[in-house]
């Protein structure tokens, strides 16, 4: 599961997103230089890297499940269960790849939503890759430019349908499309208290604060999730300053922190947890980053690692001091 928000303030952009899942893994910061050659595996062919990028990986796979590149072109890829398809054969005149290929060379070869769009078209998602370790994974992508555009991208039948995303939100399955109608569901829903009402001609006052905000729903499932951040960031001041709007990114991300033991699948056998929480910044090409084992957030700069000619993987800050 993951929650992806994104939202405009005074100077910038910030975006950013939680990842939940049922094992542990090796989470590392992942830079990927300009220029870099063969990065990208497409049916036999390969790209270099257009930007550099900084982002989240795992293990040593220089891959990324969300980044910033150098333009402000940030990107979050999201699980999207029983709801992707992909097709078996390459398409003559497409570039044919997996779904964390198609993701990494949006991310690194597009510096904003308007060429995202443009190179998405171009697109065919393979189920498999010449590789039998390269498989298409159930997601869909959401990406965010240095000007406040936004896109979702769902593969259907191996194409990227694009979705336009005024909300700055982003959850699971269903599709888009779906959590946008659901939205009506919760017109109601509104910052101002409802201080008093009226029941068989007696007065009720409120017991305290967040009254207009009565039946929000509470719930870890992508369409309550979508709903919460969708409301939070709507009631997010788009003229906040730099380190408010990071803050603000930050308290709004916590909303969708999973506690060990509060979701269990029977099915799978396993506990789903927050594993990580990033926040992005356009205005000084930033990464920050809050992990399970260690809540302190760790930050990280593009401009950094301008002088890397190669790859870098990053260690993480495992533990902390209580």
């Amino acid at each position: 599961m993951c929650t992806t928000i994104g939202f405009s303030y005074k100077e910038g952009v910030t975006f950013g997103r939680t990842l939940e899942i049922g094992i542990q893994l090796d989470n590392k910061i992942v830079y990927v230089p300009a220029g870099k050659k063969d990065f990208i595996k497409a049916n036999g062919i390969t790209f270099p890297s257009k930007y550099a990028v900084l982002g989240s990986g795992f293990f040593d796979i220089a891959s990324f499940g969300d980044g910033i590149n150098e333009m402000g072109l940030m990107g979050s890829s999201n699980f999207f269960p029983g709801y992707a398809s992909f097709v078996k054969h390459p398409v003559i005149g497409k570039i044919s790849m997996t779904t964390s290929n198609a993701f990494d060379y949006l991310l690194s070869r597009c510096k904003d939503v308007e060429e995202v769009r443009e190179r998405a078209e171009k697109i065919i998602l393979l189920k498999h890759g010449e590789d039998e370790k390269d498989l298409s994974t159930e997601n869909h992508f959401f990406f965010m430019d240095a000007k406040g555009h936004s896109i979702v991208l769902e593969p259907k039948e191996g194409v990227l349908i694009p979705y336009d995303n005024p909300y700055g939100v982003l959850t699971n399955s269903p599709e888009f499309h779906w959590h946008e109608t659901n939205l009506k569901n919760y017109l109601n829903l509104k910052q101002e208290n409802i201080e008093e009402g009226e029941f068989n001609g007696s007065n009720i006052s409120k017991l305290g604060q967040g009254t207009g905000m009565l039946g929000i729903p509470g719930d870890f499932t992508p369409p309550s999730r979508f709903v919460r951040a969708a409301y939070f960031v709507s009631n997010t001041d788009k003229n906040l300053e730099r380190n408010e709007a990071l803050l603000q990114g930050f308290c709004i991300l916590s909303q969708f922190d999973i506690p060990k033991g509060a979701i269990v699948d029977p099915k799978e056998g396993h506990k789903d947890e927050t594993l990580y929480t990033s926040l992005m910044d356009t205005k000084k090409g930033a990464y920050f980053i809050k992990c399970h084992e260690n809540i302190n957030i760790q930050s990280f700069h593009l401009e950094d690692y301008k002088d890397e000619k190669d790859i870098k993987f990053i260690e993480l800050e495992k533990t902390m001091d209580l």
